[in-house]
């Protein structure tokens, strides 16, 4: 189904999902404001990071959350565990298996565990370079909270790159293999408010100035 061909979900209102190469998906409006308070207000419940240590630079560079302990930038889920993170994957299989996405590698119906990092970024320097992520047998499941991200994505089956902005709510879901070579990456966040940052913004304050880009990988 490679392509770009947006097809509209009536089921799951207000989401259209569109397919930009073989294995990468785009999910507009995923997860509604509701759902994005709640996946919000976990993060910051588990966040640990040592904000009141950190110095203020000139131009902030994207900082990845500590969750653990010892330091750890993620937290771990098993497959079927009953969690904001699982739901918020479990929705968006859901809608995918629903608008019948095919993947060679990923079912959209099990995986073996998930973890779950998340990196702040600042408006309006905040930047990513283009990467591949490498890691074989895993889908990531990107979403993004807060200001919009000007995002690029560039796939095998893809002759330029595609541009994009990344709203509050929306959802990236890629295969992050070597051989899938999905190249993404951040050019900058917009200081434009959006209707999807706006309602979120006056939720969270820190959210009117900075993007939380929460990824979910799922290994197989």
């Amino acid at each position: 189904m490679a392509g770009t061909t947006t097809e509209y979900l009536e089921e799951f209102s207000g989401i259209e999902i569109e397919v930009i190469d073989t294995e990468c998906f785009l999910i507009r409006n995923a997860f509604n404001v509701n759902e994005q308070q709640t996946l919000f207000e976990y993060i910051q419940a588990n966040d640990k990071t040592p904000w009141n240590t950190i110095k203020p630079a000139m131009v902030p560079s994207p900082k990845t959350l500590i969750f653990g302990e010892n330091g750890e930038p993620c937290l771990n889920y098993e497959f079927g565990q009953k969690s904001i993170i699982n739901n918020m994957v479990d929705k968006a299989n859901a809608v995918m298996i629903k608008n019948e996405i095919k993947s060679r590698s990923n079912n959209f119906k099990s995986c073996k565990s998930i973890s779950m990092a998340t990196i702040k970024y600042q408006s309006p320097d905040g930047k990513f370079p283009p990467h591949i992520d490498h890691c074989k047998n895993s889908f990531v499941y990107l979403t993004s909270l807060g200001c919009t991200a000007n995002f690029m994505v560039k796939g095998l089956n893809m002759e330029i790159k595609r541009d994009f902005k990344f709203n509050s709510g929306d959802l990236l879901v890629f295969d992050a293999s070597t051989e899938a070579k999905i190249l993404l990456g951040v050019s900058g966040i917009d200081t434009s408010i959006t209707a999807e940052s706006k309602q979120i913004g006056k939720l969270f304050p820190v959210l009117e100035n900075h993007r939380y880009a929460v990824q979910c990988r799922l290994h197989f």
